[in-house]
């Protein structure tokens, strides 16, 4: 390579700005994954190059405001994950589930007294009550289920 190219080439780089440095709002920026991608990419790169800079990019994860709603937990309680359905708590009101998952879905109300599912099992329990009441209800599902069961034996033996 000629001189004068390396000299031409160096001369390019000094015209180059250095990049910024990454502070902690750039860090904040990166983990909230709202940075552009040339600036992500950037931020990575260092990250993969200096231990300093991933211990910092810790304490600045672990300092947030919002770390508390990015736990398992968190996360966990906000979906309801382990919430019944609508339809698994009407299940639930006619006796037309398993046991054990009736057992589960009753410790979830009374023990840990969710209530998102306390208030949907109220709903439904005021919608069953009417004239003919809970019992009733019970009643009809249990006829219902007596008239059907040649059904559900004819659909086991194919």
């Amino acid at each position: 390579m000629s001189r004068s190219y390396e000299q031409g080439h160096d001369h390019h780089r000094d015209r180059e700005s250095p990049s910024p440095a990454i502070d902690d709002a750039s860090l904040r920026d990166y983990l909230a994954d709202v940075l552009a991608p040339g600036e992500m990419a950037r931020v990575e790169k260092a990250l993969r190059d200096s231990a300093e800079l991933r211990a910092r990019l810790e304490e600045v994860r672990n300092n947030r405001e919002d770390v508390q709603l990015h736990t398992l937990g968190a996360i966990w309680h906000r979906s309801r994950l382990t919430c019944p359905s609508r339809q698994q708590l009407g299940s639930l009101l006619l006796d037309a589930l398993d046991p054990d998952l009736a057992g589960y879905f009753r410790f979830h109300i009374d023990v840990v007294e969710c209530p998102y599912c306390q208030a949907n099992l109220a709903d439904l329990e005021s919608q069953t009550q009417g004239p003919s009441g809970p019992q009733a209800s019970r009643t009809r599902q249990h006829k219902i289920l007596k008239v059907s069961k040649h059904l559900l034996n004819e659909n086991e033996n194919r």
